[in-house]
């Protein structure tokens, strides 16, 4: 009985099939989490009639398979150009399950090859939103498709690291660098930043609003100055608002969960920063004050330097590097740690026995903005000459 009852099914659905392809309907749904391709996106000898489908799940392409090969010869000698492709088979963007009549379709390129109308979009089609692909027949019915590629499913962005990572930062403080697990949205970092007094209230005005947001150019570090007109003295945002900072007080830098990285996600939770705020720091770092630990020969262990003072992080980074005895620039990676005071210097290959020199570019900073050699607050009398070109200090070490 079981057989018989299988058997009745498999003739009723093929009865069905035959009735849906005399009425020239052919309809193929690509809802749910993700676009599935068919396991074989080449195969043209499907019997079910037209149907469209993405070439793969990158949204790269969209093609018209399973055409009657006397139809797919009728649409070749029309010889259409690009304008008239979209009379015939159109690509839109789908809102509320419905597409607009008078939208324009997807840009792209058209052609007919090994029996498949071939649609590429001039940009492959976005993750997350909806399409429908229309294939006009003539004198039939229209084969629809709803076309959806699924956001992959990454783990939630998180702020990894606020730069400096100390919790006692001088008055006159000049930036922060706030670090992402992945890729942020431009454009609105100003409105998910605030930073909080002890007494739990905005501090008005704190931050240097850039129409430009400074960002990596992975769009994973966001660089957040605060004022210069609040920090340097005698200038009119100070004298009206006073310093953004002030000695002897607690504060707490705020980036708010609401803020969406690249993909359009908000950050998994909100981030805090709290520190204590101490008496301004004017004094310019000095290398000669620096502590150098060389590494010996015919080894990787790295070259450690000691500063007095934390240093800035991004700067440190980029401005400090090591050059060989004939002034080669030596390859290797860079790392700071102990609230940015200790700069560590991997070579990609072992050290050989010889010279060497710690270079420094004059114009790394320390957290107040201070240079190597020159204050961040210039008194107004003083005239500073542009500089013309980079200049750098030389501590020399050697590798036995």
């Amino acid at each position: 009985m079981f057989f018989l009852l299988v058997q009745r099914f498999f003739r009723t659905g093929a009865i069905v099939n035959r009735l849906l392809l005399a009425m020239g309907v052919g309809v193929l749904l690509l809802l749910g989490t993700g676009c599935r391709p068919s396991a074989s996106p080449r195969d043209t000898e499907r019997s079910d009639g037209p149907h469209v489908r993405l070439t793969d799940e990158t949204g790269t392409a969209v093609e018209v398979a399973g055409i009657d090969a006397k139809e797919l010869a009728e649409l070749q000698a029309r010889k259409l150009k690009t304008d008239e492709w979209t009379t015939v088979f159109a690509v839109y963007v789908e809102r509320d399950n419905k597409v607009a009549t008078d939208q324009i379709p997807v840009l792209g390129d058209y052609k007919i090859a090994e029996g498949l109308i071939h649609f590429e979009p001039r940009y492959p089609l976005m993750r997350g939103v909806r399409y429908q692909a229309i294939y006009h027949r003539a004198d039939l019915n229209s084969v629809v498709a709803h076309l959806f590629i699924a956001k992959p499913q990454l783990p939630p962005t998180v702020v990894e690291q606020v730069f400096p990572t100390r919790d006692a930062l001088p008055e006159n403080q000049l930036k922060f660098y706030l670090h992402f697990s992945a890729p942020m949205s431009r454009g609105e970092a100003y409105e998910h930043i605030q930073l909080l007094g002890d007494d739990g209230k905005p501090v008005a005005k704190p931050f240097l609003v850039l129409d430009q947001e400074l960002w990596d150019a992975d769009g994973k570090r966001f660089t957040l100055f605060f004022d210069p007109g609040r920090i340097k003295r005698g200038l009119k945002p100070r004298e009206e608002l006073g310093p953004a900072l002030m000695e002897g007080k607690r504060y707490t830098l705020v980036i708010d969960r609401g803020w969406d990285d690249a993909n359009g996600e908000p950050l998994k939770e909100t981030f805090r920063k709290s520190f204590r705020v101490l008496a301004p720091d004017d004094v310019p770092p000095d290398a000669k004050a620096w502590k150098l630990d060389a590494p010996a020969a015919n080894g990787a262990k790295p070259l450690t330097v000691t500063f007095p003072k934390s240093m800035d992080s991004a700067l440190a980074a980029r401005l400090v590097w090591v050059t060989d005895g004939d002034g080669h620039k030596v390859a290797g990676t860079v790392a700071l740690s102990q609230e940015e005071t200790r700069w560590q210097f991997t070579p990609a290959q072992t050290w050989k026995a010889g010279k060497y020199d710690l270079v420094a570019d004059t114009r790394l900073e320390d957290l107040a903005g201070n240079s190597l050699g020159r204050p961040f607050e210039v008194a107004a009398s003083k005239k500073v000459q542009p500089e013309t070109q980079a200049e750098t200090v030389k501590l020399p070490f050697e590798s036995r």
